[in-house]
């Protein structure tokens, strides 16, 4: 296993309770592990779940159920564009796999399946669902090896490929810086759906004055750029409109999400991801 793969998992190991993964229970009883209540016992209850201790106090048959767990379905779906090759602290590329390998690493360990998909400006590399181990190697090296220079994400193909692609209801997490974004109602209306939001603070907050050439990531363009205090006040402003209106459109689907800077600890941002 790759070195720094396998720091992301005893970190993961470690910090993340996986309390958000696996063993979700659902509101019909079945024979699972997780105990709900003890009732009456009626003619159609399985004899083995009689609880002797409360039909003898009570004088009358008395029976434990139990919630059912269920498996889950989880697709990462990780979104190289141009902008996850900035980064200050750590590339938001870095962040990206780090994001995707501890869910990986989460899922498999609750034994709930799991399917990848890697996007660009269309399916770069889709896994199977499976529950193996190696799935969380391929999703690294996969990743790794993904170039984000020169790639833009149409996010109107990007729904529609989403929606033909998952058939069965599944939790679906999204990875991308998204400094542009969909509509992803109609998605979430039919999943349920988490956004990772990867940002580098002074792509947030600009902070630069004079006399610069620029490379656009997304389309590989080269331009030369004069920016004064006027421009980065235009700037710093386009970026708090632009976030606050990605935030009301998830709130408004009742779409999960957590923005994650170079900066921060993964492992503790996703905590309040699942959480939400």
């Amino acid at each position: 296993m790759n070195k720094t793969l396998n720091e992301i998992i005893v970190k993961t190991k470690r910090k993340l309770f996986l309390n958000f993964f696996g063993e979700h229970n659902s509101i019909f009883s079945g024979n699972g592990l997780d105990f709900k209540e003890v009732r009456e016992y009626n003619t159609n209850d399985d004899i083995r779940h009689i609880n002797w201790k409360v039909t003898a106090k009570n004088q009358s048959p008395s029976v434990n159920i139990f919630n059912e767990t269920k498996q889950l379905n989880i697709v990462l779906v990780y979104l190289n564009n141009g902008g996850l090759q900035f980064g200050t602290h750590k590339s938001k590329k870095d962040i990206a796999i780090e994001v995707l390998s501890s869910l990986g690493y989460a899922t498999i360990n609750n034994n709930d399946m799991l399917s990848t998909i890697f996007y660009s400006e269309k399916e770069t590399q889709f896994t199977k669902p499976t529950k193996h181990k190696s799935i969380i190697d391929i999703n690294y090296e996969t990743a790794s090896q993904l170039n984000p220079m020169g790639n833009n994400i149409n996010y109107e193909n990007l729904n529609k490929y989403l929606l033909n692609k998952i058939k069965k209801k599944s939790i679906i997490f999204l990875i991308g810086d998204f400094l542009e974004f969909g509509d992803f109602s109609l998605l979430a209306s039919k999943h349920e759906l988490y956004c990772t939001i990867i940002r580098d603070k002074s792509e947030e907050s600009l902070n630069l004055i004079g006399e610069y050439n620029v490379i656009d990531s997304s389309t590989l363009n080269e331009k030369n750029l004069t920016i004064d205090k006027k421009s980065i006040n235009n700037y710093n402003q386009l970026m708090i409109e632009h976030d606050n209106k990605l935030f009301q459109h998830l709130k408004k689907n009742r779409i999960c999400y957590e923005k994650i800077y170079t900066s921060d600890d993964v492992i503790k941002k996703l905590n309040y991801l699942t959480r939400t």
